[in-house]
């Protein structure tokens, strides 16, 4: 039987789509397009180009141009995928809790035309505050849910990393992270392994407050070859293993 929905929540969610963009010419046309063809159209956009050697913002400009809930930044400095991300997510948000951020690589895309509205009914019927999820690559599909006794124990840190893609998140709760837990040893943010430094704080904060979703709703490029886990893998494990050291956050309450 489907929970009852709470009729604070009855009105639509705003997707406030982040894209991080690097040297990705060969796909960044699909994963636009993929977020362009949503059966559900209420979201907006935000593309950091990080200073890409190919075409990747000529491509990119030209989609937004026709869509006019897209918008593109383009940096004169490599700075980061972490760095970019939160410097859209500082961008001034009217509902904090009435808008869902996810982040789609430029080289990855959504699996079909319904990802936002299954999205929106998860966040509806269950009142959670974040998700992560299932997604396809060359190994086929791949996610898992984090044990009960992890999510009761706040044990993330501790545990297999399971929160991959498609990974949303209400913006309130991305708003309680500390920006210090985004920086690393060398007060610089994470270059690597970025997506433990955001997703550890909220999961630990949002409690039971979470949800896996089990259809598939992202395709992770693992063939790119400037992925991080082909050229940097070693720094991605010690980088890893930092951020698992960091201070657990304690679980806390949202409206």
């Amino acid at each position: 039987m489907k929970r009852k929905i709470d009729p604070k929540l009855e009105e639509n969610f705003l997707f406030n789509i982040i894209v991080p963009l690097f040297n990705a010419e060969k796909y960044i046309e699909k994963c636009l397009n993929s977020i362009v063809k949503q059966a559900y159209n209420r979201f907006q956009v935000l593309i950091v180009d990080d200073c890409s050697s190919d075409s990747s913002y000529e491509i990119a400009s030209k989609i937004c141009e026709k869509n006019k809930h897209f918008k593109i930044f383009r940096n004169n400095r490599r700075i980061g995928a972490l760095n970019n991300i939160r410097n859209l997510l500082e961008k001034k948000i009217k509902e904090p809790t009435k808008t869902i951020d996810l982040i789609v690589d430029g080289d990855d895309y959504l699996y079909s035309c319904d990802v936002l509205n299954i999205l929106e009914e998860k966040y509806k019927q269950t009142n959670c505050l974040i998700t992560y999820g299932s997604h396809i690559s060359s190994k086929g599909v791949q996610g898992k849910k984090y044990p009960r006794f992890i999510r009761d124990f706040n044990l993330f840190r501790k545990y297999f990393w399971y929160a991959s893609h498609l990974k949303t998140f209400r913006h309130d709760l991305w708003l309680a992270i500390n920006p210090k837990d985004l920086i690393n040893k060398n007060q610089e943010y994470f270059s690597v392994a970025w997506d433990l430094a955001m997703m550890f704080p909220m999961l630990e904060m949002a409690g039971k407050r979470q949800e896996f979703i089990g259809e598939i709703l992202y395709f992770y490029n693992d063939s790119n070859p400037i992925s991080d886990h082909k050229i940097r893998r070693k720094e991605q494990i010690l980088t890893a293993k930092e951020i698992r050291q960091k201070k657990r956050y304690k679980k806390r309450t949202f409206n």
